[in-house]
């Protein structure tokens, strides 16, 4: 069986939407455009991708530009956000003891969350428990933290990491005499 891929996906979902807007039935784009029914069925459920000469035949049929069918369809370059280290970060919490910066833009269009939190000498953070299905990635920059997860304890030291479910209750603090820095992914993103 093919295999979909997301791109033939969303060219075959905008070919069916206009097809169906400008109320053509497959029967007929088939005889306007010379590609077999078939073909046409497998591009619109995202089986199959076709040829720019097939789109460039729909497109005709359908009306619309071959710039309109395929606009916005890859939008993979869109996502990319990159923030200068001199830039100002956004800073999501901070008390005496923690801080902690977002390091991306749009947080509701990310699918992870990348924060730095910074705890001061012998700092904490609040308890935290996220909801099922969020996970979060702690990597050590520099210091040593502690992690209280659950009933469980854990000691991490500079580029040491853990993963886990951030619906068990978690609590990070630094016993150390100088300020650690942490990075943290959370996964699907939340704030």
């Amino acid at each position: 069986m093919a295999k979909k891929s997301s791109i033939a996906n969303e060219l075959g979902e905008r070919i069916r939407n206009i097809r169906r807007q400008k109320k053509t039935t497959l029967i007929e784009l088939s005889k306007i455009t010379g590609v077999a029914q078939a073909t046409l069925s497998r591009m619109e459920t995202g089986l199959m991708v076709g040829t720019v000469k097939s789109h460039q035949k729909i497109a005709e049929a359908l009306g619309v530009s071959l710039a309109e069918l395929y606009g916005g369809i890859d939008t993979r370059y869109e996502r990319i956000g990159h923030q200068a280290a001199s830039s100002e970060r956004k800073i999501f919490a901070k008390t005496d003891q923690m801080k902690c910066e977002l390091l991306t833009q749009e947080i509701s269009k990310k699918k992870i969350t990348p924060l730095l939190i910074t705890l001061a000498s012998h700092g904490k953070s609040g308890m935290e428990q996220l909801e099922r299905g969020v996970e979060k990635l702690l990597f050590v920059l520099e210091g040593t933290i502690a992690i209280k997860l659950g009933e469980k304890e854990y000691t991490l030291n500079s580029y040491d990491t853990l993963y886990f479910d951030a619906s068990i209750p978690h609590q990070l603090s630094n016993p150390g005499g100088k300020q650690a820095k942490i990075f943290c992914a959370v996964s699907p993103a939340k704030i």
